[in-house]
């Protein structure tokens, strides 16, 4: 007489018993609290990426521009004109002509004597760099210009200087952007408590700041 093993039929093949069932209330929510959890714990570190990035890339484009100036006015052979003007709100722009007078740079009509260009090129950089985000809050006065020199690329005022305070929207990071009277431009942290990584503290200088409401 054969026996057969619990299971398995004479064919040989093994019978399995399948067994369906769904989540019970107290792993959903298990599995809520626990995702709950990893959420908090990420939204910060990711808030703070954001704002460091933001802070970091208008920083950059505003170094840009001021670079391009002085390079524009070697290039060409010009005296090259930077202002600025800074109201509340946050509303501000920057602008550069081949000129050495300072031109408007919230004036957008091309025919204008006070448009800001340089050949058949605008040069404004304005507040739609950090559009919503309000990132520039502090610029040396309400207004100011200063012009390169052609030849050497300094400024035709050696005393002459700029400086813009770039912060996030929590005011954690800032990033200040420095131009000395050689053209030179520089982007440090005010201090260590708004320091954004990779960038060095600013040197303590006197300067009477203009801030947005």
């Amino acid at each position: 007489m054969m026996e057969y093993a619990p299971g398995v039929r004479p064919t040989g093949r093994s019978l399995f018993i399948r067994r369906h069932r769904g989540f019970s209330l107290v792993e959903v929510m298990m599995s809520v609290v626990l995702l709950a959890i990893g959420t908090a714990i990420a939204l910060p570190s990711f808030r703070d990426q954001v704002e460091k990035r933001q802070v970091t890339n208008g920083a950059e484009q505003l170094a840009s521009f001021i670079n391009m100036a002085q390079g524009a006015a070697m290039k060409t052979n010009q005296v090259v004109t930077v202002s600025w003007t800074h109201t509340d709100s946050n509303d501000w722009c920057i602008g550069a002509a081949a000129s050495e007078s300072a031109c408007d740079c919230t004036v957008t009509d091309v025919d204008s004597d006070s448009y800001c260009q340089i050949g058949p090129k605008e040069y404004v950089l304005d507040d739609s760099i950090a559009d919503g985000r309000g990132l520039i809050t502090r610029m040396d006065g309400a207004g100011g210009s200063y012009a390169f020199d052609p030849i050497r690329g300094l400024f035709m005022d050696l005393d002459d200087a700029l400086t813009v305070e770039m912060q996030s929207r929590s005011g954690d990071f800032r990033l200040n952007m420095m131009v000395n009277g050689t053209g030179r431009v520089t982007l440090c942290s005010d201090s260590a408590e708004h320091a954004v990584p990779g960038y060095d503290i600013c040197p303590a200088i006197d300067v009477q700041f203009v801030e947005a409401n």
